[in-house]
């Protein structure tokens, strides 16, 4: 049986989790049965129970929700996400070789969440950092953000980019419609399309921004299959390439060196065929989604059971994570 690393796994502390969805969404984005994805979130011994049931050797957590993402006062945003930091290695720490894990940053002062990103990483041994959907309404190209890939850089670590919940303007002008309930529209511009576009776009903009010519070095993780933009790599090639731009190679060229792209639980032949034939094994990592997702046995079997190589298996299913979060 093929060793298994998943990498967008999740968690949330109970007491920082928020009660209900946001009033103008009229979807749960914690699926049919919030309650028990968040008593899942929380819930170190039941995580190691079911990994140990269904074939899962080490999760990489992370928390795209915790109230340091959100937090307005830069002095609170950093008490909480050191709070939640501290308090996730010493919870992983009770289950030795079963967790790394991401950090949470304080969003709202991009020089404060470089520093906690260093603090992380080199103090608490996390192994990186997760970005949860557009920080405040602002997309990462802005200088602002600079600093946070250049420690992310210096660390050799990377920044996982997670989608996040669109704004209500997004959503209405984009998804919903008279045509049926507010509640598709809402899981139209959530789970269903729109959040997974908004990260797509936010990928985009990112190496257009010549990011990787700043950074070389730096890596980025796209979950769900890369956020659609690997279909559209020899486009975007082709219409970039036509007027006067700032990047040193083509927009592909940067996406194949310096992003990863994991399947989020998506666990179909299409998309993981169209994501081997762009990216190449080389550059995919295993994802569960969990606990928003269980596949339970499908986050083995479909991999060990995937018309690929043995060699490209292995790569998929540990050795890529192994070498990019150096679990070794």
């Amino acid at each position: 049986m093929t060793k298994v690393i998943t990498v967008e796994e999740h968690f949330l502390y109970p007491s920082n989790a928020p009660q209900r969805p946001a009033e103008d969404v009229k979807v749960d984005p914690r699926g049919a049965n919030p309650d028990q994805v968040a008593m899942l979130l929380g819930d170190f011994e039941q995580r190691v129970a079911y990994m140990d049931q269904y074939g899962i050797d080490m999760q990489v957590i992370s928390n795209p929700n915790d109230p340091a993402l959100t937090e307005t006062n830069p002095v609170k945003a950093v008490e909480l996400a050191q709070q939640t930091n501290n308090r996730l290695v010493t919870d992983m720490n009770k289950y030795p070789g079963r967790f790394a894990a991401l950090a949470t940053l304080p969003l709202v002062d991009p020089e404060a969440a470089a520093v906690e990103l260093q603090r992380a990483v080199t103090d608490n041994g996390l192994k990186g950092a997760l970005i949860a959907g557009v920080p405040f309404g602002h997309f990462l190209d802005e200088p602002q953000y600079l600093p946070i890939f250049a420690m992310a850089e210096k660390l050799d670590v990377p920044i996982y980019l997670h989608p996040g919940m669109p704004s209500k303007a997004e959503r209405d002008m984009l998804y919903r419609s008279p045509s049926y309930s507010d509640a598709i529209g809402d899981m139209l511009g959530s789970a269903g399309f729109g959040w997974h576009a908004e990260q797509g776009i936010q990928m985009m903009r990112l190496i257009m921004s010549g990011l990787f010519d700043k950074y070389p070095k730096l890596k980025l993780i796209s979950g769900h299959w890369g956020e659609m933009v690997p279909n559209f790599l020899e486009r975007l090639d082709e219409f970039t390439g036509m007027v006067p731009n700032k990047l040193e190679r083509k927009f592909s060229d940067y996406y194949r060196e310096n992003v990863y792209i994991t399947a989020s639980g998506m666990f179909t032949k299409p998309q993981m065929d169209l994501g081997l034939a762009e990216m190449g094994a080389s550059h995919v990592l295993w994802a569960e989604d969990y606990p928003y997702l269980l596949r339970k046995e499908q986050v083995a079997d479909f991999l060990n059971n995937a018309d690929i190589s043995g060699q490209d298996r292995e790569l998929i299913a540990h050795v890529n994570s192994e070498q990019l979060f150096k679990l070794n």
